[in-house]
């Protein structure tokens, strides 16, 4: 499991609205063909996709890391749960939402 910790405790995205706009886009095409779950979990939340979209996921943690220091990842092969401190994990949850 690899950790990266929060550098920030400000609860900002440093993306331009393209970038986010091709970032958002990005979890819900993987969400769509390969998520297998998505849990609270104390502080934040666990997403889970299927072992061959593991590189995907991690491209995408990779760049949340770049642009959102105040989330705490830990990745563990298809896995990456990420989580804050007060405010931030309500922040996470409204993040990373599943449509249906």
């Amino acid at each position: 499991m690899e950790t990266y910790r929060a550098t920030s405790e400000t609860i900002a995205c440093t993306l331009s609205p393209a970038e986010l706009r091709d970032t958002q886009a990005a979890w819900h095409k993987l969400f769509r063909l390969s998520l297998i779950s998505r849990q609270v979990v104390p502080g934040g939340l666990r997403l889970v996709v299927h072992e061959g979209s593991a590189e995907a996921l991690r491209r995408l943690v990779d760049v949340e890391r770049d642009c959102c220091a105040w989330i705490t990842f830990e990745i563990d092969g298809p896995s990456v749960t990420m989580t804050g401190d007060g405010p931030a994990a309500s922040a996470i949850r409204e993040m990373w939402v599943v449509e249906e």
